[in-house]
């Protein structure tokens, strides 16, 4: 496996002992070395060499016709570094984009864009299959990645170098070969399905043996209270798992927020822009989830207050003083991440196949919509997916579908 690279940076080489080399900072970059004659107080001029150094690599000598570079002559690891300042920073998750470049980053290490052949992307996808998920406590006994996973990641790749080659011409782009799509295994909840996984929210667990729920003690009950409210949006609404967890109070610029005086889920901030594939239209909140959403609300203005006064009995500043602002929270602070651990929990107390995760969700909800024969592109603007996803994934669910089959039958 070629050796990881961590990209140019700064390092501050001490003096020698013996004094004919004073303390001096200098640029890493691999194996190379590159001096910049600044010394342990110049950090903003180092900083600045640093800058240009970067800039000068990324901008390649053309060695091909119209100016164009040769592939052998580009570091992935610089492409790499370029779409994940460019593009990546932009996209919907760019937590998890960084991440798959991580992975891309640790195998390709110092390779060149000419390295990359159908050979060598199946020894990637040869290589991850054997690594622990990232998130796991131990790596021993942890699931490893997956072929689809690895896939995912080889099309942020060649997303990398087209995004280079944009930018910085290629005399060729080469191929990144991707693993077969698998077909997906999610599916929907039925009813009793969902008001399992409801119950589990609530704080019972399903003894498989005997088939009765047994109640769980309180502080498990309080542990779960976030993942009540997470499941009753997911399946009311549709909307997608990591959208969820950062919805807000209060009308918001950068965020997802709620208007219970309108009725209405924004799914996403006012100055946000929207993506064209991940789409997060507003939505009417039906008429059960709004009566939920406001007992919330009004729970979370009683815990504010209670805040209050507990921060302020005991000197806090009165400028900062607590509020629950987000929907979804945990001991009063708002949810770092997605949910994970917990959901899977709850799957597992409610008697559920391990397979189910936080997007089957929004599936259920697509389902129902389609089973209930609601029109595609209401379905569709509900949901946030477009028409041709909906048709394409639930379209079967529609019973007037099979009830003009049978009258053409006759």
């Amino acid at each position: 496996m070629p050796r990881p690279s961590k990209g140019p940076r700064l390092f501050l080489r001490k003096a020698r002992p013996d004094k004919r080399q004073a303390s001096v900072w200098v640029i890493r970059d691999g194996s190379k070395e590159v001096g910049t004659g600044c010394g342990p107080g110049e950090v903003a001029e180092a900083g600045l060499k640093l800058a240009e150094y970067i800039q000068a690599k990324w901008t390649p000598a053309p060695s091909g016709p119209n100016g164009a570079a040769d592939p052998a002559d580009v570091l992935l690891a610089d492409v790499l570094a370029l779409y994940a300042e460019g593009r990546a920073a932009k996209a919907p998750d760019p937590k998890a984009v960084r991440a798959r470049l991580s992975a891309l980053l640790e195998f390709w290490g110092e390779s060149t864009v000419a390295d990359i052949r159908r050979s060598t992307c199946e020894a990637y996808v040869a290589h991850r299959i054997l690594q622990p998920i990232k998130m796991a406590k131990d790596p021993a006994t942890a699931r490893r990645v997956t072929d689809q996973g690895a896939r995912r990641e080889l099309e942020d790749l060649s997303a990398a170098i087209g995004y280079w080659h944009d930018e910085h011409p290629l005399t060729r782009r080469p191929k990144v070969v991707l693993p077969a799509k698998a077909e997906s295994t999610r599916d929907a909840l039925d009813r009793s399905q969902a008001a399992r996984l409801l119950l589990a929210a609530m704080g019972w667990r399903l003894n498989p043996k005997t088939g009765k729920w047994k109640r769980l003690q309180k502080s498990s009950r309080l542990n779960r209270a976030h993942l009540r409210r997470f499941a009753l949006i997911g399946f009311y609404t549709g909307t997608r798992p990591g959208v969820i967890p950062k919805l807000l109070w209060e009308e918001s610029l950068t965020q997802a927020w709620v208007d219970l005086d309108e009725g209405i889920i924004y799914r996403r901030g006012k100055a946000e822009r929207d993506h064209r594939t991940k789409r997060r239209p507003l939505v009417v909140i039906p008429n059960r989830l709004l009566a939920h959403l406001r007992r919330w609300r009004e729970m979370d203005r009683a815990a504010s207050i209670a805040l209050r006064e507990d921060h302020l009995k005991a000197g806090g500043d009165p400028l900062q003083i607590p509020q629950l602002v987000s929907v979804l929270h945990h001991g009063g602070r708002p949810l770092a991440g997605r949910i994970r651990t917990g959901f899977e929990g709850m799957v597992r107390d409610a008697g559920l196949p391990e397979e189910i995760t936080p997007h089957w969700m929004r599936h259920t909800c697509a389902t129902w919509l389609m089973e209930r024969d609601a029109k595609p592109w209401e379905a569709a603007s509900f949901t946030g997916m477009t028409t041709k996803t909906l048709e394409d994934c639930y379209g079967h669910h529609r019973p007037s579908n099979r009830a003009r089959a049978r009258k053409a039958l006759g």
